[in-house]
Parts: C-alpha cells; sequence; structure tokens
C-alpha cells in the first residue's frame, strides 16, 4: 500500500515522472484494484463519520447514507471509465490499446479522487478550492498520453474523453443519488 501511495503522491507532484516509474514497477492492475483502489474506496466513504466530530447536528444515518453513496459513486465510475476507455482507446493509439496501462490510469486518477474527498470529509471548514482540486485529476491525464502512447493528434480529445469518463460521473451520481435520497 506504502509504494501506491508513494505513486499517488508522484502524480500529484509531477505527473510525468510518476507515470514513467509505474511504467518501470509494471505492477498487476487486477492486483491493484483488489487491494488498493476498493479499500480507498471504502476509506473515502468511511471518512464521512469523522463529519460527525465537529459537526454535531449530522445525523447517524445520515452519514451513513453519504457514505454509502461516496462508495458506489465511486465503485460505478470505476466501471463506467473502464467501459469508456475499452470503447474509445483504439481511435487514439496505434494498434491495440493495452488494457493493462489503460486500467491503472483510471485507478490512478480514481484513488486521487478518492484522496480528495478522504481530505474534503476530514476538514472542519468548507474550503471552496477542495472541489476544485478534482480538475487537476485532467493534468495527470494529460500527461498519462506518453504512458498510454496516445497519437499527438488524439491528445486533446483523449484528454476530455478522460476527463469526462473519470471526474465527471461520481458527481452525477452523488447529484442524483442526494435527489433522490432527499
Amino acid at each position: 500500500m506504502l509504494k501506491f501511495l508513494k505513486y499517488i503522491c508522484q502524480l500529484i507532484l509531477s505527473p510525468g515522472n510518476g507515470w514513467e516509474d509505474i511504467s518501470h514497477a509494471g505492477e498487476d492492475h487486477k492486483q491493484l484494484i483488489k487491494t488498493r483502489l476498493f479499500p480507498i474506496f471504502g476509506v473515502a466513504a468511511i471518512s464521512v463519520f469523522i463529519q460527525m466530530f465537529y459537526d454535531f447536528d449530522l445525523e447517524f444515518v445520515l452519514v451513513l447514507q453519504q457514505a454509502i453513496v461516496i462508495f458506489v459513486q465511486f465503485f460505478l465510475t470505476y466501471f463506467i471509465a473502464t467501459l469508456v476507455f475499452a470503447i474509445t482507446m483504439p481511435s487514439f493509439v496505434d494498434g491495440e490499446p493495452n488494457e493493462k496501462k489503460y486500467t491503472t490510469v483510471i485507478i490512478y486518477s480514481l484513488a486521487i479522487i478518492a484522496l480528495i474527498t478522504i481530505f474534503q470529509n476530514c476538514v472542519p471548514v468548507e474550503l471552496s478550492l477542495v472541489p476544485y482540486l478534482k480538475i487537476y485529476v485532467a493534468i495527470v491525464l494529460w500527461k498519462s498520453v506518453r504512458y498510454l502512447a496516445i497519437k499527438e493528434q488524439n491528445v486533446k480529445n483523449f484528454v476530455i474523453m478522460a476527463a469526462l469518463s473519470i471526474i465527471l460521473p461520481p458527481m452525477i451520481i452523488n447529484a442524483i443519488f442526494d435527489f433522490i435520497i432527499q
């Protein structure tokens, strides 16, 4: 897990170098999903309960619902992004797209968003800039084009597609659940 967090920190501080190191590590993406990504989703969901320490008006049932929503939004986003990448990647790369690599990009991008969510839940004040940190994931995705061997003329379209399939679904799913729950 420490190696995984080290790579996430590298991607945040220097995305280009982070993708190079991830490329050299060659970790199994299926193992990353089971042992790293889903636990981070769980921690992001559980971090909602920290709000009960500084916001005494919160009810346990509402916090539990929000925790479930957070886990479900990340879980669904992983599968939505994987589907979108599987469908669109052949048009962005020369030859056959590397499933291991594009799944790894999805894993690390969602892990960064989950860490932002954890930070957002742990800070007792509403910081207006924190939700916008998710836009930084678009920069991390942009720096992954060499790692994924995206054709030069398709970089802009790839970044738009990747950002829309990784950053947007959690927001939409959260809005849908907020509408249903209220």
